[in-house]
């Protein structure tokens, strides 16, 4: 895995994750859905590790699991993963998660698929459309250079920490490194101080309350 900045790493990701969409097909693959929203990283176009969020209508297993064949039969897809939500903030929720072999990020692509009622989409995505509204280039170069410092061993931000993070940045005008990551801890999230200067290859872990992966 090649060593960037913060910002031209986001950048790269990006560009490549727009590329996995092309080469699964995958805005064809969805489009049998009512609705297909990104989200997360992807959407708010602060990504610093290898992971793409969708939000889809709600459908029944039967109909999920032809999407999961249609992925899971691309050469580049190396697992598709099922399950039910076990959160009522994912209320009644069917979870998709397809692993790509593509790039040199020390880890899989990871593409989750979350086919949930409309009603819970638009609950999600109204923190989400003010995110991005509120969204300056200084808090984007902000909110990347923090997320690129709490990767785990993983290679990927602690799980469940996004939403937080930009809760803290954005909503509640947090800057401060130290005191986000006490914002997040507040929150259940927990992150551990054994970080690399440069953020990759640091230990971190969270607890499981939060409203989306990544």
């Amino acid at each position: 895995m090649k060593l960037m900045d913060s910002l031209n790493r986001s950048r790269v990701l990006k560009i490549e994750a727009d590329r996995v969409i092309r080469l699964l097909d995958l805005n064809e693959l969805l489009a049998c859905y009512d609705r297909v929203v990104p989200t997360g990283s992807y959407y708010l176009d602060v990504m610093i590790y290898p992971d793409i969020d969708y939000y889809v209508s709600k459908v029944t297993i039967e109909q999920l699991f032809i999407t999961a064949v249609q992925l899971a039969k691309h050469d580049l897809v190396r697992a598709v993963v099922f399950e039910k939500s076990d959160t009522t903030r994912m209320k009644d929720g069917l979870y998709l998660k397809a692993r790509i072999a593509y790039g040199d990020w020390g880890r899989l692509w990871k593409i989750d698929i979350w086919s949930l009622e409309d009603c819970v989409i638009n609950a999600k995505m109204t923190d989400m459309v003010r995110f991005k509204e509120k969204m300056t280039p200084k808090l984007r170069e902000q909110i990347i250079n923090y997320k690129a410092s709490i990767i785990t061993s993983q290679r990927r931000t602690p799980m469940y920490s996004g939403y937080f993070i930009y809760k803290a940045f954005i909503d509640e005008g947090i800057t401060d490194p130290e005191e986000v990551s006490a914002y997040l801890l507040e929150n259940g999230i927990t992150i551990c101080a054994t970080q690399t200067s440069s953020g990759f290859g640091s230990q971190a872990t969270a607890a499981p309350l939060a409203w989306w992966r990544g």
